[in-house]
């Protein structure tokens, strides 16, 4: 059962990173899928179910920082920017396996429909990013509490720099061929370089 499901959420996955929602038909999906739609729709109500549970999945539940973060403990800011960098690495590999043609661009797609036709979404995603944005201001906080950053550097902003030279990376690259995580650390390594005590 559960393996059945799994193979329907990554079939969708993949069919709804290439094609909009509202675009997307019942034979599409029994194409996509191999299956009837009696045995898709034995797992799922319906299309928007099946949206919904797209999205829960490969969007909301990867950027969840619960998920994300787990294994973090709390350490130096240094050693955070190495473990941002491996868990964008890692989710990355995770969806590339779909083999669709510029991923980046397809899943920020993705996205924008989410908040088009996923009832909240906005507010989800809101909400995880602001938790994130949280938890790169208690790591710098903690970074200028210990003397690892020097003290005329606000903590709030420094964060802020962070987080925003990924999403904004992450957005453009998105347009071109994806992100380059190799860059994104290069530009982690020199903003670093100016902040540290």
């Amino acid at each position: 059962m559960k393996e059945t499901e799994d193979k329907i959420l990554f079939g969708a996955f993949k069919l709804f990173l290439t094609k909009n929602f509202e675009k997307v038909t019942i034979a599409d999906l029994e194409r996509a899928l191999e299956l009837s739609r009696g045995a898709i729709f034995y797992y799922m109500k319906n299309k928007e179910e099946l949206f919904r549970r797209v999205v829960d999945k490969y969007i909301l539940s990867p950027h969840n920082i619960e998920n994300k973060f787990a294994t973090f403990k709390d350490s130096s800011l240094i050693d955070f920017i190495h473990f941002y960098i491996e868990g964008i690495n890692k989710t990355m590999k995770s969806i590339e396996s779909c083999g669709v043609e510029n991923l980046s661009r397809c899943y920020f797609n993705l996205i924008f429909q989410a908040i088009q036709y996923y009832p909240n979404f906005g507010t989800f995603i809101s909400e995880v990013f602001e938790e994130e944005l949280e938890l790169w201001k208690r790591v710098v906080s903690n970074a200028h509490n210990s003397g690892e950053i020097k003290k005329e550097f606000d903590a709030d902003t420094v964060a802020m720099h962070f987080r925003y030279i990924y999403s904004g990376l992450s957005f453009e690259m998105s347009l071109k061929n994806g992100l380059d995580t190799e860059l994104l650390m290069k530009l982690y390594m020199e903003y670093y370089n100016k902040v540290k005590a």
